[in-house]
């Protein structure tokens, strides 16, 4: 697997544009996917020094256009996919495919759809935190000022696991191996109660390539918004106390210790 590239979907801004950015600070090569190859390159340069910047490379795909995908994740060891929708309600006779569910549904599935094709073995998704909670003020807030993103959500995350299934009972291969990460709410600075975009994507990265991270799906939030959430001093405490069932965790106890 040395060498080989991880692919970041929805790579040009948010968290995807944060996952680049933490994969070629450590090194790892990566290829930053996006619709729009010059905005991203862009972005990415002017947030990286130069010497780390001969680790990205870019590539041109739209998951709402499922056939731009197998090309944008061939050859990679894993797979980071961070695309979500950047328009919410719409009038009935319009159409916009940036809504939830072309993006946070059919968009997750036809991903989940390509690395099943090229036989990527790791799968990180993106999702939210509370999006099986319906019951929950940040489901319930999302979801009424985003046009229903969390049930778009949690579809895409029920469409992917039934994907990779298909493909588990199907194929004598080793089957993709998936981790759903949903993050609270989420900044790019460092504001009290929100979970630093960094953050998220250092734990996002760490999931590609530790074993334990596996099958798991885990919240993680700030360590300023409460609730009961164990603590961990590093990675690997932190993916083995969520494998012996330890949910959720904080962000800023994962990443004590220089592990960011």
């Amino acid at each position: 697997m040395e060498g080989k590239p991880v692919a970041v979907i929805g790579a040009s801004r948010g968290t995807g544009l944060q996952c680049v950015l933490a994969l070629a600070r450590k090194k790892i090569p990566c290829r930053a996917v996006a619709r729009d190859v010059s905005a991203c390159q862009s972005a990415v340069f002017a947030a990286l020094q130069a010497p780390l910047r001969k680790y990205v490379v870019f590539h041109k795909a739209d998951v709402t256009e499922p056939g731009t995908l197998l090309s944008a994740v061939q050859g990679c060891q894993g797979v980071i996919n961070c695309a979500t929708a950047s328009a919410w309600w719409r009038l009935p006779f319009q159409e916009d495919i940036n809504t939830p569910p072309h993006v946070d549904y059919h968009g997750a599935v036809a991903v989940a759809g390509a690395c099943a094709a090229a036989k990527v073995p790791r799968y990180v998704m993106v999702s939210s935190a509370a999006v099986n909670r319906p019951q929950d003020w940040f489901h319930m807030q999302r979801n009424a000022l985003c046009g229903r993103i969390m049930d778009w959500k949690l579809l895409g995350e029920q469409g992917t696991v039934k994907v990779l299934d298909a493909v588990s009972s199907s194929s004598a291969s080793q089957p993709l191996s998936l981790t759903i990460v949903r993050p609270g709410a989420l900044t790019d600075k460092s504001l009290s109660g929100s979970l630093p975009r960094a953050d998220l994507a250092s734990i996002c990265v760490e999931a590609v390539f530790n074993q334990d991270a596996k099958g798991l799906v885990f919240e993680v939030v700030s360590g300023k918004q409460g609730g009961n959430y164990p603590t961990c001093s590093n990675f690997e405490q932190v993916f083995t106390s969520l494998r012996h069932g330890h949910l959720p965790v904080t962000s800023t106890s994962c990443l004590q210790g220089g592990l960011g």
